[in-house]
């Protein structure tokens, strides 16, 4: 490409440009007022040249010119010790083909959106509020680079979400409900019916929820909350550029957990729900399956070129960014534990004194591997029977004892999607995994 060729003749030993459109459409349906928030598209160029070490950058929402190669050259400043993993070169065409068509008249979303509204009113006398809201984002995107990447790919994501508050009394209620996918128009897609049920069902379990006694307990963990303890609260600390000097980057090759414990990040699962699709990353790579723990053993890392070049290891298609206006960065995709051979009920059985966490609601973990989750639905556990539900709760550990105290995993797995922010930058990514039971957890 052109430009390519123009910032090596400028002195760079690698460029590559990045072309990026997506297509937003918002509609939302409320108390307040119903919405319709098409967006239109943003589109743009990133182009990047590594020129003695260090990089440089330059961004464009209008046609890309050989003036850009000079920009990106000069942007690139004193000298530096950046690297980038070379490959060899490939063309490919990919689109991740909708089995539910995109195309909708926006009114006719907002006339389904309703219905849902009045669906949850009609259910549930209790609700105060209830927002539904559907959205999607049809991508398109190129890649090119002076090692003979060729690349472009296609796909979409769209999400319905259903957020509630409900009172009895003096307790008040707040819940949420969703499910976006890569295979199209998301209200064709899933069954709205059973999100409206599972809405319901953690409002009214909020509404009738006993506190919990601050302690030490068996957890049991669902996939929505495995998931996103795998993602949040270990996937971050796998990502390379924190791992290099962090906990899990010194624990490469150490068991921390049973040998029934594996954790993987994926390019693609076959969920409809695994929205961090990347058959390839921001920088041309083929997307693999990274093996962050296997067997019990922290074994790989995710990176990106620079980090591959840099620890001398092979890119694993990590390397994602929001926008062209974005840079690259190490994210996930889809983070989960893969499941065992127990079931529910084996994990349960045991739990003397415990708790079944069902779904999360916020969160937070640190860099030195605590976290704490919010649980927008648990169940009290008592010589294996689920019993009551509790409210206000919260789970909270060290990242790698608690992955020490998993003693059973169970044969299910389902994904669920999500959105990652860091560094500014928010991508969608999935997050997933069996039924996890650990032995002791700290719940408050």
């Amino acid at each position: 490409m052109e430009v390519i060729d123009e910032a090596l003749r400028l002195g760079a030993s690698f460029a590559d440009l990045r072309y990026y459109r997506a297509k937003t459409l918002v509609v939302t349906s409320s108390e307040a007022r119903d919405l319709v928030n098409n967006y239109g598209i943003s589109e743009g160029y990133a182009l990047r040249a590594l020129v003695n070490g260090s990089w440089g950058y330059y961004t464009t929402s209008s046609e890309v010119t050989r003036e850009a190669a000079g920009e990106a050259v000069r942007s690139a400043s004193g000298q530096g010790n950046a690297k980038v993993y070379l490959l060899s070169p490939l063309r490919d065409r990919v689109r991740v083909r909708e089995k539910y068509p995109l195309d909708r008249d926006p009114l006719e979303v907002m006339n389904e959106l309703r219905k849902v509204r009045e669906q949850v009113r009609a259910a549930e006398p209790r609700v105060k509020s209830i927002t539904v809201s559907y959205a999607h984002v049809q991508y398109d995107k190129g890649y090119w680079s002076s090692d003979g990447r060729d690349l472009e790919l296609s796909y979409s994501i769209s999400r319905v979400s259903l957020t509630a508050v409900a009172r009895e009394g003096d307790i008040v209620a707040s819940a949420y409900a969703s499910a976006s996918t890569y295979l199209g128009y998301a209200l064709e897609a899933f069954d709205v019916s059973e999100l409206v049920d599972t809405l319901l069902r953690r409002l009214r379990a909020q509404l009738r929820g006993v506190a919990v006694k601050p302690g030490q307990y068996q957890v049991v963990l669902s996939p929505d909350v495995s998931g996103v303890f795998a993602h949040e609260a270990l996937g971050h600390l796998a990502e390379a550029d924190l791992a290099v000097n962090g906990i899990l980057g010194k624990l490469r090759g150490k068991r921390i957990g049973a040998e029934f414990v594996n954790v993987s990040d994926s390019p693609q699962l076959d969920e409809p729900m695994a929205i961090g699709i990347t058959p390839y990353d921001d920088e041309g790579v083929r997307g693999r399956e990274v093996k962050i723990i296997e067997g019990g053993v922290v074994k790989e890392l995710m990176n990106d070129r620079s980090y591959a070049a840099s620890l001398g290891e092979e890119p694993t298609g990590n390397g994602r960014a929001e926008d062209f206006r974005s840079s690259v960065i190490v994210r996930m995709r889809n983070t989960y534990f893969k499941p065992g051979d127990m079931t529910l009920d084996e994990l349960l059985e045991d739990v003397k004194d415990g708790f079944l966490m069902e779904s999360v609601m916020g969160g937070q973990t640190s860099s030195d591997g605590t976290f704490q989750f919010g649980i927008q639905e648990g169940y009290r556990v008592v010589n294996g029977e689920v019993r009551e539900p509790i409210r206000g709760a919260g789970i909270a550990g060290y990242t790698i004892e608690t992955i020490g105290n998993i003693d059973g995993v169970s044969r299910d797995f389902r994904v669920w999607p999500g959105v990652c922010g860091k560094s500014g930058q928010s991508v969608f990514v999935g997050t997933g995994g069996p039924y996890v039971r650990v032995s002791k957890l700290k719940v408050g």
